[in-house]
């Protein structure tokens, strides 16, 4: 996939432009951003620019042998790395120090994509930090993580960071509609859910989310605080271990929802609304919930999100969320 494939990503792709251009490309890059905004597609697009056989200046080709083999992930100089399991393990790193110390089979410029690399272990990014900062001439390394924060400080400190931004609703619309499965009506349905990235292998569950997603500002609107929140983590609470993205999506739509809240609630401009669609139910938030509510509330989502993403017990994630909420209501 070259640049002119990736859609809602100017600034990085201006930003990648001028350092190859300056001579100034560094050794690692660090992309960070929202999951699926196209972050993994930069990276390849990268390696497909770094070497394509027919040296365009702004972009890849995408169609000679090289591009070709660098987006079905079977160039002999460009590698992804990806978690095994939940973690990239120091097995998998010294399998790649291998790789790296390798002559480069034909390549200009060797490309190592660490994707997911905030589950680097401390045994494995310690084992890796040392290639990190002082890679094999003619190699580039990108690491690609959802936030810095997530990484150990010292991996973070040797990259140079690029940050992706969420998509607007109508370039995911767009990349939805490349998919000849989903129909214009099930694209409809789900793009109040993408919040700034592609939906992923969840067009069913998505199509439920959205039934879903009314019966919550339906609770937030005629419930109490606590009663309505009791509603939404039950509802959260049934859907067991299997569905960690459907989790996400409704975190997402909560704490979108309820800073859309929080900025009425202090005269902020209603042009820079998150759910500009849900105006009516923020109207009644604003009357419903109490501002020290609103802003301790986003807090206690993100913690019940990091729990998620460490793959912590869901009920009791849930239930330490309910009883903290109590406290404030």
């Amino acid at each position: 996939m070259p640049f002119s494939e990736i859609l809602g990503q100017d600034s990085a792709l201006k930003a990648l432009h001028h350092a190859q251009q300056s001579k100034r490309l560094p050794h690692a890059w660090l992309f960070t951003g929202p999951p699926r905004v196209g972050k993994s597609k930069t990276a390849l697009a990268l390696a497909q620019w770094l070497n394509c056989e027919r040296g365009n200046e702004d972009d890849a080709c995408g169609q000679c042998p090289t591009c070709r083999q660098i987006a079905e992930r079977n160039y002999p100089d460009c590698m992804v790395l990806e978690p095994d399991g939940k973690n990239i393990r120091i097995a998998q790193v010294h399998q790649t120090l291998r790789w790296l110390q390798l002559r480069a089979d034909r390549a200009k410029v060797r490309v190592l994509i660490v994707d997911g690399a905030q589950h680097f272990n401390r045994e494995s990014a310690n084992a890796f930090l040392k290639t990190l900062e002082e890679p094999p001439a003619g190699t580039l390394i990108v690491l690609i993580a959802e936030a810095p924060a997530q990484l150990l400080e010292t991996l973070v400190s040797r990259c140079q960071l690029m940050r992706f931004r969420p998509l607007a609703d109508e370039q995911v619309r767009t990349i939805l509609a490349q998919n000849p499965e989903l129909s214009e009506a099930q694209i409809t349905t789900v793009l109040p859910w993408a919040l700034g990235s592609v939906p992923s292998g969840l067009v069913g569950e998505l199509e439920t989310l959205a039934a879903v997603q009314q019966q919550t500002v339906h609770w937030l609107t005629t419930r109490s605080a606590p009663e309505a929140l009791e509603e939404i983590l039950c509802e959260m609470g049934n859907w067991g271990g299997a569905k960690s993205e459907a989790w996400r999506l409704m975190l997402d739509f909560l704490e979108r929802w309820f800073r859309d809240v929080s900025w009425l609630q202090h005269g902020l401009p209603e042009t820079q609304l998150l759910c500009p669609e849900f105006r009516d139910s923020l109207d009644e938030g604003v009357r419903r919930f109490s501002k020290r509510w609103v802003l301790e509330l986003p807090e206690h989502l993100a913690r019940l999100r990091e729990s998620i993403e460490l793959n912590a017990n869901k009920p009791l994630a849930l239930e330490t969320l309910w009883l903290h909420l109590l406290k404030i209501a």
